[in-house]
C-alpha cells in the first residue's frame, strides 16, 4: 500500500510539474517569458520597471516600445543620456518616434519591408548590413545579420544596407512594378543615443547570429515597463509579483508552513 501512494505522489509530482512549466511559459513575441525562437528568454539583461535613478553611464535597451513614455519619463532619460548613459531603441514599427520627438531627436524609425540580394539564405529578409559608422556598439565588427528591418532616418547612420536593396512593398521577394534598388540605413545614432529598426536581434533565434554586437552590449539594462517583453499571463504575472513583493512572498511561506505545524502539533496532542 505505501509503494503504491508513493507510485501516486512521484506522479502528482511530475504532472504537477508539467502543468507548471506550461502555465509560465508564452509564445508572446520578445517576451522574457517565450523560450522559443522568438521570445528574449536568453537574453543577458537586468529588468528595470522604472526609469528614475538609472545608474549613470549604464546602457538601457528599450526594445520593441509598446507603451506611451510619460513627460516625466522623458525627463528621466534626458538626465540619463545628460549623465553619460548611453540608450539603444529596438524599434520596426514606429512606435518609438513619439519618444524621440519627445527626446528632442531628428531620428526617425519607417516601417517597411527591407530586403535584399546580398545573402546568403533563401530569405531576401534575413541579410547582412555593413558598419559605416563609429560605435563601440559595433566596435570590431564589419557586418550584422538583420531581420526584415525598418529603415531609420536622421542622426549618423551607423548601419546600411548594400546597393542591391529594396522595400518589398508587395511581399514577393522580387524586385517588381515600382520597387528599386537602394541604401537604406537601419541603425543611426545622435550622442549616445542609438536607434535600431530591428528588434529581433535580440530574440532568442537571432542571438547567435550577432554574437560580436550582443557581447558589446553588455551588461545591458532592459526597460521592462515599455518594452514588449512581458507577457498576458495572468499566471506568469501573478508569480512575477510575488517574487517582487516580499509581503506576499512572507504571506505565500506561512500558508505553506502552517498545514505542517498542524499536522505535527495534532500528532503531539495524540
Amino acid at each position: 500500500m505505501q509503494r503504491e501512494a508513493w507510485a501516486v505522489l512521484l506522479v502528482l509530482l511530475l504532472a504537477g510539474g508539467a502543468v507548471y512549466a506550461h502555465a509560465t511559459t508564452t509564445t508572446e513575441e520578445y517576451s522574457r517569458y517565450n523560450v522559443g525562437w522568438n521570445g528574449t528568454s536568453n537574453l543577458a539583461a537586468e529588468e528595470v520597471r522604472t526609469l528614475h535613478d538609472l545608474p549613470p553611464g549604464a546602457t538601457l535597451l528599450i526594445l520593441a516600445p509598446d507603451r506611451p513614455f510619460t513627460a516625466g519619463e522623458v525627463g528621466y532619460l534626458r538626465t540619463f543620456l545628460d549623465s553619460g548613459g548611453r540608450v539603444l531603441i529596438a524599434d520596426e514599427d514606429g512606435n518609438a518616434n513619439p519618444l524621440l520627438a519627445d527626446l528632442g531627436s531628428a531620428i526617425r524609425v519607417r516601417p517597411g519591408n527591407l530586403s535584399s540580394l546580398k545573402r546568403d539564405h533563401t530569405d531576401p529578409g534575413l541579410f547582412n548590413v555593413r558598419v559605416v559608422g563609429n560605435t563601440t556598439l559595433f566596435a570590431g565588427i564589419e557586418t550584422v545579420r538583420v531581420n526584415r528591418p525598418a529603415t531609420v532616418t536622421g542622426g549618423d547612420p551607423l548601419l546600411e544596407t548594400a546597393i542591391l536593396s529594396w522595400d518589398d512593398t508587395d511581399g514577393d521577394g522580387h524586385v517588381s512594378g515600382s520597387e528599386t534598388f537602394r541604401t537604406a540605413v537601419v541603425c543611426a545614432s545622435e550622442g549616445n543615443l542609438t536607434v535600431l529598426g530591428d528588434p529581433s536581434l535580440f530574440v532568442n533565434a537571432m542571438l547567435a547570429e550577432n554574437p560580436g554586437f550582443i557581447n558589446n552590449l553588455q551588461p545591458v539594462l532592459l526597460d521592462a515597463a515599455h518594452s514588449r517583453t512581458g507577457t498576458t499571463n495572468p499566471i506568469i504575472n501573478a508569480i512575477a509579483w510575488v517574487r517582487e513583493t516580499p509581503a506576499a512572498a512572507a504571506g505565500l511561506a506561512a500558508l505553506a508552513v502552517l498545514p505542517v505545524a498542524w499536522h505535527f502539533g495534532r500528532k503531539r496532542d495524540d
